[in-house]
């Protein structure tokens, strides 16, 4: 459970700090600066691996635009970044927002990753400061309508959960039991959206901890009822490679021999390649014996292809779960902050991102009349659609169009786990849109 005690306790103390901090480092009164620079203030698990791989993405559309003469009259969009990493990732995720404030200056507003640190940059940080801010895979349904200053471009749990309990019921499954990781919000929240989803055939739900000592009773308890399927609700990976680890020890017994892997978009990631799974590879009854879902794009639309060459020529990255929708809020962003330079000549700092906040929702929406914009279109072009009218962005993710209530729909991909040699990969099995 999530200790909403010991986080208002924290971030109280904390929240005193920066009031006294702030004075000494920026004064909202201030115009916005002449020495042509604004900050966004990043959190991401830079626990994992998905976290670097997020800020890659990020950076590359980021770079992109200072290259191109940044926004305004020639400001460079800096990046402050700091770790939601620790036993509670919305004390963290709060924490690290509030250290990015006192240490930086002319900060616009934030960009933030999973649900839990997404809810406490918010509820802390964002709502009392006036901060908007962006999350590219923050998937709890509570964040729906949470505050005009919070907006997302991804889907809630719910939609996923739809997604893989009909391609569980496509594929004849009928028993499920499912493996949770106890204390993850997004672990919990998503068993409990899958488990509405797909009915009375989900009844079993384990939850399971690192430090259980009857970890192996609890695997006991999963596999009571022969399931036909495991949906593994993860997201940390430790949490998902002892998980597998344990299962794995009693795989060879009747209880695994026919049953299937459900995987949730939190195991979407090589850190689950750390684990002994290859038993989870194959088919069983004809369709593929492990599969999960993750919003996706179409990978082949000329904004992901654009986004991909980009990727890889900077990072040598491959495209990850939700790389496309961070590289768009960069974009996001930059749109919101030209909007908001040709809406008013000069303003403070707080009124400033204020304005941002108020536009981007507007730049990622489409009404009619707007100008069309994208990122292979050049950053020069696109900043000059927005300085002379209404846009519309379309970016690598999809129409990135965010409705009122902070809500993005966006595809999704199915995959499955494969192995060539000793590599492991994913591939694709089929989008749905």
């Amino acid at each position: 459970m999530k200790t909403k005690t010991i986080l208002s306790i924290v971030t109280v103390v904390a929240i005193s700090v920066l009031a006294v901090a702030i004075s000494g480092c920026e004064n909202n009164d201030d115009p916005i600066p002449d020495n042509k620079y604004l900050t966004l203030g990043v959190v991401l698990p830079m626990d994992q691996e998905k976290g670097t791989l997020r800020e890659n993405a990020l950076r590359t559309a980021i770079d992109e635009i200072n290259e191109s003469g940044g926004v305004g009259d020639g400001y460079e969009i800096k990046l402050m970044v700091g770790s939601s990493e620790g036993t509670d990732r919305e004390i963290a995720a709060a924490l690290a927002a509030q250290e990015i404030i006192i240490e930086s200056q002319y900060l616009i507003g934030f960009i933030s990753s999973f649900s839990s640190s997404s809810t406490g940059i918010v509820e802390e940080v964002c709502i009392p400061n006036h901060f908007p801010i962006i999350s590219g895979s923050a998937t709890a349904s509570s964040l729906t309508g949470v505050s005009s200053y919070f907006q997302r471009l991804c889907s809630p749990d719910s939609f996923e959960a739809n997604v893989l309990a009909q391609q569980t019921i496509e594929y004849g499954i009928t028993n499920v039991a499912i493996a949770v990781e106890d204390g993850d919000p997004y672990s919990e929240e998503l068993a409990t959206a899958f488990q509405n989803s797909f009915g009375a055939g989900a009844s079993i739900v384990v939850n399971f901890n690192v430090d259980d000592l009857d970890y192996d009773a609890k695997i006991a308890q999963l596999l009571a009822e022969n399931p036909e399927g495991i949906f593994v609700s993860m997201l940390n990976s430790d949490a998902y490679n002892k998980f597998f680890t344990k299962l794995g020890e009693v795989n060879t017994t009747k209880k695994l021999v026919d049953a299937s892997y459900i995987l949730c978009d939190g195991l979407y990631t090589n850190d689950l390649f750390l684990a002994p799974i290859d038993y989870i590879l194959g088919e069983v009854n004809g369709h593929p014996r492990n599969y999960g879902a993750f919003p996706s794009a179409d990978t082949t639309s000329t904004e992901f292809v654009y986004f991909q060459e980009k990727l890889y020529q900077k990072y040598e990255q491959e495209v990850a779960s939700y790389n496309a929708q961070f590289y768009d809020i960069g974009y996001l962003y930059a749109l919101a902050i030209q909007k908001s330079f040709a809406e008013i000549d000069f303003t403070t700092v707080e009124i400033f991102r204020d304005l941002v906040a108020e536009n981007i929702r507007p730049v990622s929406d489409e009404y009619e009349g707007d100008t069309q914009v994208s990122p292979s279109q050049g950053w020069q072009t696109m900043k000059s659609s927005a300085q002379a009218g209404n846009i519309d962005y379309t970016g690598a993710s999809g129409s990135c169009n965010i409705d009122d209530v902070g809500n993005a729909v966006t595809p999704y991909s199915v995959f499955k786990v494969v192995k060539d040699g000793d590599n492991f990969s994913f591939e694709i099995i089929k989008i749905i849109p």
